[in-house]
């Protein structure tokens, strides 16, 4: 039979899909940064074509990405950590929690499953057409993940929400019920009774043989 704890931890199903949606954002995140500072092999034409405008807004706009991308992908993370239902000391809210990572979910399927797939189907690349061979197979190996992202979050958020619900049900611990059992336990021990009672007792009894 499971216990309180047991049915309080998150599922296995929404570990897994809470970890794997800020997984799914790394690969892409780092593969970007190492485009536009050069580091990426077979990808010149491409940064050469991203530094063509201002360098500084290109190397500010890359940067800012990826640390929203990854930091987005994170936040996911809390659905399955306390900090998620506990923060700086205050319960967390459940509905603007849930409503945040709805929305925030759709947005990502939207952006990359529909917005960038379709745009791929009409033959409309991210990369302008501009990387071939194995260094377009490391982007796509790369960007390919990040479709998981948007279904992976409403997955993790599913379960966040649910099991918030059976906390409500389950109400706070009843912290009377967990310290009868120390209580027998000390009573147990030895069939011992508290000095005081003992001594009492032999007080009584001296008293007793006296008016005898």
């Amino acid at each position: 039979m499971p216990t309180r704890t047991n049915a309080l931890k998150p599922g296995r199903w929404t570990v897994l899909a809470a970890w794997g949606a800020f997984l799914v954002t790394v690969p892409s995140a780092v593969w970007r940064v190492l485009m536009i500072v050069g580091l990426m092999p077979g990808t010149k034409d491409l940064r050469q074509f991203e530094l063509a405008g201002d360098a500084s807004l290109a190397y500010g706009y890359v940067a800012t990405l990826s640390i929203v991308q990854l930091t987005a992908g994170f936040l996911t993370v809390g659905l399955i950590r306390p900090w998620g239902e506990r923060f700086l000391g205050r319960r967390v809210p459940l509905v603007p929690v849930l409503v945040v990572a709805t929305l925030g979910g759709l947005a990502v399927v939207w952006l990359f499953d529909i917005s960038m797939v379709g745009a791929l189907v009409t033959g409309r690349r991210p990369d302008a057409g501009l990387v071939s061979g194995v260094p377009l197979a490391v982007m796509v190996a790369c960007y390919a993940p990040i479709l998981l992202w948007g279904p992976l979050e409403l997955l993790a958020t599913a379960g966040y929400g649910l099991r918030r619900r059976r906390h409500a049900r389950l109400g706070p611990p009843n912290h009377d019920q967990q310290i009868l059992p120390t209580e027998d336990k000390q009573t147990a021990v030895g069939h011992s009774e508290p000095f005081s009672t003992l001594a009492h007792r032999s007080h009584d009894g001296r008293a007793k043989q006296r008016a005898g």
